[in-house]
């Protein structure tokens, strides 16, 4: 134990991956006891790693990893997105005048001072105009920390899942778990899971949250603010899972698959990808149902391969077809990237994980050190928007359900965007994920979906865009151009420069380079539009607004989570601003490391 905490005094440019992997190395993982220490910070942050925005846009959830042990646990805490979303707009407004009044000084004081902030103290600390939003202060009406629990130290990353809203499940009990949070946690190590709330607009049969009810964190804890239940830590207790053993050493990557039944978590240390298996029923947990050993060296990250919508139309035809969900996999030691298989248990053969196809990386010089990737399936899904619902009508006429399925299946062959952050040289590799459809030779000309027998995924490298500076991390999100419509951008992050790059897929180029503090670590993304009246639970505009009409306003913020000096910055992504690509808020205190003071 003396030696493990002496390991974590090491300075925090080392980096989580050195640390852990030492501690891996030297089997402590599981000795970092819950009753030792000082309990966590429940309003400040702490070494962030991980942030999740809910889709409805009202709250933003963050993991803190309590990464030099000063306390007994990390927190994952629920933050009031809209009280945030206010405040940034507000502060965007006054930095943006629409006239030009008393000198660039003066001005960025009175923007500040419009939303209750002095001007910054400390820019070398944090970058952006004013003084940090200090969490500790606000109550009331303006508290931000809605929410907050206690897991165990190390925690990587955050997944938020939620429930299918179409099919049975739609009409199982309303106390069913409606959402769910998962955070990989390496000092236990486990997967930690919180029920959450829902807070979906638009979807169909969404039991949408309001006040309170919203920031719901439920893992076990006795009362709020309080420790997870040994319940909700998926591994720890060999007894609780399908497998009845244990969860590998150091999760890291996570991502789930359809419907969020499936979450597959990557062990760095140990080479091995496992699978928990989520159920939505009322009463059912989440479990560890498999492990998949001797993969290359370095597994890191993950990304789910969206499934086909075909697919989806089939399955819920009741027809067969043989379809396995895809997880796009990296390695930070091996020059590859690998799709990886789930199969769903099924007459009584346990569920199982496997390795479908390997990409070696030969596009540059040296194809090793792969850390984030994400996965955009958007020119994809705007097609098979575009082919509709197929209705009760469509189901009585054969003739428009096979135009229906032949749509589908035409999007189906539309390539999916894979980018992925490479070290040595620094670049984003730019790659396709292709679906190849198998048709059924004996298909039922009754049943237009009967037509494929099996579909499957290839991955390829097309493409390369030089960065800088280590890239760590890759997340799609969104900008607002200057025609005020939203537009696809790929961010890169590079922890150890405090750089965000933005790489305009259509452009083919690196449009914006945005600096932050140091140790950016995770992003999160907060667009939509907005009227930001005081009557509002939220600050959205109605169904169906057009931009532009009744006070309706597209926004687009990026939220960062810096690990090094523990803050949120807030960055605005409106291009038709000054403000764009800059920080415009900072969220919490700095508070430099230790060893640095």
């Amino acid at each position: 134990m003396k030696l493990a905490r002496a390991l974590l005094q090491t300075p925090r440019v080392v980096g989580v991956g050195l640390v852990a992997s030492i501690l891996g190395g030297l089997g402590v993982a599981g000795c970092f006891v819950d009753s030792e220490g000082l309990p966590p910070p429940a309003e400040g942050f702490y070494f962030p790693t991980g942030l999740a925005a809910s889709l409805g846009g009202r709250v933003l959830y963050v993991a803190n990893s309590d990464f030099d042990l000063r306390y007994n646990g990390g927190t994952v805490q629920a933050l009031d997105l809209q009280r945030l979303r206010k405040r940034a707009l507000a502060l965007q407004v006054s930095l943006n005048p629409r006239e030009a009044g008393e000198g660039a000084g003066a001005a960025v004081s009175a923007a500040c001072q419009a939303v209750g902030l002095s001007t910054n103290p400390a820019p070398l600390l944090h970058p952006g105009p004013c003084a940090p939003l200090d969490l500790s202060a606000l109550d009331g009406d303006e508290e931000v920390v809605r929410g907050s629990a206690v897991l165990g130290a190390f925690a990587s990353n955050v997944l938020l899942v939620h429930r299918p809203l179409l099919g049975e499940l739609a009409d199982s009990a309303a106390d069913a778990p409606q959402a769910r949070l998962f955070v990989p946690v390496r000092g236990d190590p486990s997967v930690t899971f919180f029920d959450l709330a829902d807070d979906r607009l638009d979807a169909p049969d969404a039991q949408r949250c309001s006040g309170d009810s919203c920031f719901r964190l439920d893992c076990g804890a006795a009362a709020a603010g309080g420790r997870c239940g040994r319940d909700h830590r998926i591994g720890e207790d060999p007894g609780q899972g399908l497998l009845r053993r244990k969860l590998p050493l150091e999760p890291l990557g996570i991502a789930a698959g359809p419907d969020g039944t499936s979450v597959v978590v990557s062990h760095q240390t140990t080479d091995t990808v496992s699978v928990i298996a989520n159920p939505w029923e009322k009463g059912e947990r989440p479990q560890l149902a498999a492990v998949l050993p001797e993969l290359a060296l370095g597994p890191t990250e993950l990304a789910a391969v969206p499934r086909p919508r075909l697919i989806t139309q089939v399955k819920a035809a009741r027809q067969e077809i043989d379809y396995q969900p895809a997880f796009a996999l990296t390695f930070i030691a091996a020059p590859q990237l690998d799709l990886i298989r789930y199969q769903e248990p099924f007459e009584g053969a346990p569920a199982l994980l496997y390795q479908s196809t390997t990409t070696p990386i030969t596009a540059l010089t040296s194809g090793t050190d792969n850390r984030g990737i994400a996965v955009d399936a958007h020119e994809r899904q705007v097609c098979e928007a575009a082919c509709g619902a197929c209705e009760a009508d469509c189901k009585e006429v054969v003739e428009r359900e096979e135009l229906h399925y032949a749509c589908l299946a035409q999007c189906a062959a539309i390539p999916l965007q894979v980018f992925v952050a490479h070290r040595f040289p620094n670049s984003l590799l730019i790659g396709e994920v292709i679906t190849t459809l198998v048709e059924n030779e004996a298909a039922d000309p009754a049943k237009p979906g009967s037509k494929w027998a099996a579909a499957y995924e290839t991955l390829a490298i097309r493409d390369t865009a030089p960065l800088a500076a280590y890239p760590s991390r890759v997340e799609v999100g969104e900008v607002i151009g200057l025609d005020n419509e939203r537009h696809r951008r790929i961010f890169a992050i590079a922890f150890d420069s405090g750089r965000v790059f933005s790489y305009d897929p259509e452009a083919r180029r690196v449009d914006a380079v945005i600096s932050t503090g140091r140790g950016p670590q995770a992003l999160a993304f907060d667009t939509g539009n907005n009227t930001c009246g005081d009557e509002k639970e939220r600050c959205d505009c109605a169904p169906g607004s057009a931009p532009g009409s009744d006070g309706c306003e597209p926004y687009s913020f990026m939220y960062i989570a810096h690990f090094t000096d523990s803050y949120l910055g807030v960055v605005d992504l409106d291009m038709r601003k000054n403000t764009f690509g800059s920080m415009i808020l900072t969220v919490g205190t700095p508070v430099p490391p230790r060893e640095s003071q």
